[in-house]
Formats: structure tokens, C-alpha cells, sequence
């Protein structure tokens, strides 16, 4: 007899598997490397859990997401999320940050994920906020645990819980509120469009939107003025009207609904399992031969903490963080000993921390 639970079941599931997941595996790989984690976990748990969980329920993973049907909706999506950065990410953002406490801003300042990158790595790291991000965050939040939320719940509960947990799993109190309204936007896109590509769309110009910005600022986050934000305000939610208005009469963007009868040929766990187990041992293994001394490094870092100085750090205080940031780029090289970086690092740390 056909094992076939209801989707309601399945994305709980989903859920607690990811989780675990990611607070595991996903956490400890970006740990070693932040660029490299960041396609691992994306890849391995936001992809490859809902990939596997409508395999073994015996739906099927494109049908039963609407990402069979051609990329329709996508330029729509990719748009609207543009302009929802400039009428309510920004904003919202800028207003957490005069909300919360400096330190804690600044601990969770994007600029913080960029430090220390090689240009492969940097290069990786934009890739996978840019592309594999979108796609795979979609498929798990609003292609498995919205849709099977839907079917226990309101249409409207379930994009409000699931946009929470999008935020939430992102473990940023300063960004939660931003990315909270972000995850309406993307469920409200995955509802009415039937499918995830103008999610996936919206996401990706949120991400790519904001790393252009950023990096066309030299890599700060910048201290925007109140009537610059004010002006992104109305102008960007004047302009979201316009595009949301005629979203809603065209036809032109809206996929079909994915079938909620979707019937797929049953897959066996371990079968369906086994790709993607391989596939995360082969990387783990290839992060430990090509880049063996920068996870040697990543774990000297987090048994030695050093702060990084703050905006009003004196000249000396940024000098020898400079010093130390590259003693470690050469060590990473090979022109050093690793023996040498932690030494200095001790005496860099501060002296509750010794």
C-alpha cells in the first residue's frame, strides 16, 4: 500500500529535520568555511530535506511546487522584491537599528560576513546569497512548510507562521522584523502565483539589491538620513502599489496551481537519501584537502576571540587589528606558522578572555 502522509505531516517534520540540521551540520560547515557553509547548507538541507521528503511521500518535488512550469512569474517577482526593498527592507531596517543597542548592531552587521574573504570566496559567497539562497530557502519555507501548513490552517495563518520561522531561523533580532515582512511578501507571491518562481524572483532581487548597494558604498552599511529614508518610503510603496495593482489584473505571470493531488512514483528512503548523504561527505572532504589551514585558522579564531574595533576605535586599535587580519592571510598562504597567529592572538585578546 502507497505510504502517503498529509503534506500537514510532512512539513512538520521537514521542519524539525531541518532544524536539527541546520544547528548541526549546516552551522559546524560554515563554521570551518562561511562561503563554502553557506552552498552547503543551502544545497544540502533547504534543498535536499523537501527534495527527499515529497520523494518518499510519493509526490513530486517540481510538480508539487509548480517549478515544473517555465519560469513565469519570475522577472514579475524579481521586480517586486526590488521595490519592496526600497518601501519596507530599508525602513524597517533602519528603525531596528536605532532600536537596538550599537554593539548589537554592529554583531550583526552584513559587513561582518565579508571579512576576511579570499576573492574566490567572496565570489562564492555573493553566488550563494544571490542565487542559491533564493532558490533553496524558497523550496523548503514556502515550496514544503507553507503549502503544508495550508492544508491544515488558513491560507493567511500559514504565510504569517511561516514567514516567522523564516525570520527567526535566520537568528538576527535586528534583521527579524525586515525579514519577517519579507516572508509575508514571498508567501503572498507563492499563494497568488502559483508557484515559487516569483517568490524565488522577489528573494533574489531583495539579495542582489542589497549587495550592490552595499558594495557600491565600499562595504558600510552606511547611517542613511531620516528624509532619505522617508523619500525610499513613499516613493518605493507608491511604486509597489502601482506594480502589485497590475500584477493583480494581469494574468500573464501567474503560473498554474500546483496539483495537491500530485501522485509520483514511490522513492525508498535510503534511496532517495543516498545522493545527497554522498554529496555533503564528498564536500566536507574536499573543504578538509584544499583548505585545511583556513579551518585550522577558523578554529583558532573561535578559542581566541578578538573583537573587531568599532567606528570610534582609535588609529592604533585599527592598526593592529590590520596587523593581525594580515599575519593571518599570509599564514592561510603558507608564509607562516600557525603557531605564530595564535600567539599573537592571545596577546591581541582581551584579558577576560585569556
Amino acid at each position: 500500500m502507497l505510504w502517503r502522509p498529509p503534506l500537514g505531516q510532512v512539513a512538520i517534520v521537514g521542519l524539525l529535520c531541518v532544524g536539527v540540521l541546520f544547528l548541526t551540520v549546516g552551522a559546524s560547515a560554515q563554521f570551518f568555511n562561511l562561503s563554502w557553509g553557506l552552498w552547503f547548507s543551502e544545497v544540502v538541507v533547504f534543498l535536499g530535506v523537501p527534495f527527499v521528503a515529497f520523494q518518499v511521500t510519493a509526490r513530486s518535488p517540481l510538480r508539487s511546487t509548480g517549478l515544473d512550469q517555465p519560469a513565469k512569474g519570475l522577472a514579475a517577482g524579481f521586480v517586486l522584491g526590488a521595490l519592496n526593498y526600497a518601501a519596507w527592507a530599508v525602513p524597517l531596517m533602519w528603525a531596528a537599528e536605532r532600536f537596538f543597542p550599537a554593539e548589537l548592531v554592529e554583531k550583526y552587521s552584513a559587513a561582518r560576513l565579508f571579512d576576511r574573504q579570499s576573492g574566490v570566496e567572496l565570489a562564492l559567497l555573493v553566488a550563494g546569497i544571490s542565487l542559491a539562497a533564493p532558490f533553496c530557502e524558497e523550496f523548503f519555507y514556502r515550496g514544503l512548510l507553507q503549502r503544508g501548513l495550508a492544508e491544515r490552517l488558513p491560507i493567511a495563518r500559514a504565510i504569517v507562521i511561516t514567514a516567522l520561522l523564516f525570520s527567526l531561523m535566520h537568528f538576527d533580532p535586528v534583521g527579524f522584523l525586515a525579514r519577517f515582512e519579507l516572508g509575508i511578501l514571498f508567501g503572498l507571491l507563492a499563494w497568488r502565483g502559483g508557484s515559487l518562481w516569483p517568490a524565488i524572483g522577489a528573494h533574489a532581487a531583495n539579495n542582489i539589491t542589497s549587495l550592490v548597494i552595499f558594495f557600491l558604498a565600499g562595504g558600510d552599511d552606511g547611517d542613511l538620513s531620516v528624509p532619505l529614508v522617508a523619500t525610499m518610503f513613499i516613493a518605493g510603496n507608491a511604486a509597489l502599489a502601482g506594480w502589485a495593482f497590475g500584477l493583480a489584473r494581469w494574468s500573464w505571470w501567474v503560473a498554474p496551481k500546483p496539483a495537491t493531488d500530485d501522485v509520483a512514483p514511490f522513492a525508498p528512503f535510503f534511496k532517495s537519501v543516498a545522493p545527497w548523504a554522498v554529496g555533503a561527505l564528498v564536500g566536507l572532504v574536499t573543504l578538509a584537502l584544499i583548505d585545511r589551514r583556513g579551518v585550522q585558522l577558523n578554529i583558532i579564531d573561535v578559542m581566541t576571540p578578538v573583537p573587531a574595533p568599532k567606528k570610534d576605535a582609535s588609529d592604533g586599535e585599527r592598526a593592529a587589528w590590520k596587523e593581525l587580519q594580515d599575519l593571518r592571510a599570509r599564514v592561510r598562504s603558507g608564509d607562516g606558522g600557525l603557531d605564530e597567529y595564535k600567539a599573537m592572538r592571545q596577546l591581541a585578546a582581551p584579558s577576560d578572555s585569556r
